[in-house]
């Protein structure tokens, strides 16, 4: 583990005691990070995570600052609909790390702890977002979608969508 990781744990969403709580407390203390990541929602005053998901957060101490994450829809409702008739297979992910965090390496070891975990949950694809002006993150995004095999699949004027599949042959060659 990189020292810049030294003093934080890494803990399955499941793992953790009144994640609720402590997720919405690390949703609305972002800030800057909100420009370029919306898998949110905000409700009197208070925000919370769009959909439901599973996934990994990052905690220093008791406080959470950083979340890695997938999508998880509700069979049959509109956005499990809408997946199924318009994106690749596989699960949405996302990734956020509070500012102060940054350049520390966080989120680069979460997308490597999200392997297991989408294995764990029994898929073998996932497929995320990255906003067109977003450069440290589509950087970091070309770089492991390109060690993990995975591709662009669509380009918008203000996203790029890349897919990965995983399998046995792409994670002995990635780590």
């Amino acid at each position: 583990m990189r020292d810049s990781l030294r003093g934080l744990n890494f803990k399955n969403f499941k793992d953790i005691k009144n994640l609720d709580g402590k997720l919405a407390y690390f949703l609305n203390e972002l800030d800057e990070e909100l420009f370029h990541w919306r898998g949110y929602v905000e409700k009197n005053g208070k925000r919370s995570i769009r959909y439901p998901i599973a996934g990994i957060a990052c905690i220093d101490g008791d406080e959470i600052v950083a979340i890695s994450y997938f999508v998880i829809p509700k069979k049959f409702s509109p956005r499990w609909i809408y997946d199924k008739l318009f994106r690749p297979k596989g699960l949405e992910y996302g990734v956020v790390v509070k500012k102060e965090y940054h350049r520390r390496g966080i989120a680069n070891h979460l997308s490597d702890l999200k392997i297991e975990l989408l294995r764990e949950m029994g898929y073998s694809r996932y497929w995320f977002r990255v906003d067109s002006d977003n450069f440290p993150s589509l950087q970091l995004s070309n770089k492991y979608t390109s060690k993990m095999g995975g591709k662009v699949w669509k380009k918008t004027e203000e996203q790029v969508y890349f897919t990965v599949d995983i399998n046995s042959d792409d994670i002995a060659e990635s780590n």
